[in-house]
């Protein structure tokens, strides 16, 4: 991973990890999840297990691609807590990262950047995993 994408390590770092992740993160959890208050209560956990752990969480390859699927697992460990059981088709329908890239870029309107540094992903992986979604979609009769 490039050393521009890792996060400082220290309390200054990991402040910083918050203020630029929290907000994607919520829109995230709150879109899969159909629920605000639940996506908040989610983001807010994940958050604190990696302050616990930050140091050691930036001596690892990809610091932000590990935050990132603890934040999809957990909001996977949550949908039981919703009731509205027609949120998070894409999940049901595609595997993770191509249907994390789908909701944050076309459902979320991020742009493809934004949407790669919350992932922990390059740019260009992040492109892939959508045409990967597209393809998967079309193949299951579903138009993009």
């Amino acid at each position: 991973m490039p050393s521009s994408r890792r996060p400082s390590m220290g309390l200054a770092g990991y402040t910083a990890f918050v203020q630029l992740h929290r907000s994607g993160y919520e829109m995230y959890a709150s879109a899969r999840l159909g629920d605000s208050k639940l996506a908040m209560s989610v983001v807010a956990e994940v958050l604190r297990k990696a302050e616990l752990s930050w140091d050691t969480l930036m001596l690892r390859e990809n610091p932000l691609a590990l935050t990132w699927r603890a934040l999809r697992d957990s909001v996977t460990a949550a949908r039981t807590e919703v009731r509205d059981r027609r949120a998070d088709g894409l999940h049901r329908t595609l595997p993770d990262q191509p249907a994390d890239a789908v909701l944050l870029c076309e459902e979320l309107g991020m742009d493809a950047k934004a949407a790669a540094a919350l992932m922990g992903l390059d740019e260009p992986e992040l492109h892939m995993q959508i045409q990967a979604a597209r393809r998967m979609l079309t193949g299951l009769g579903h138009s993009r």
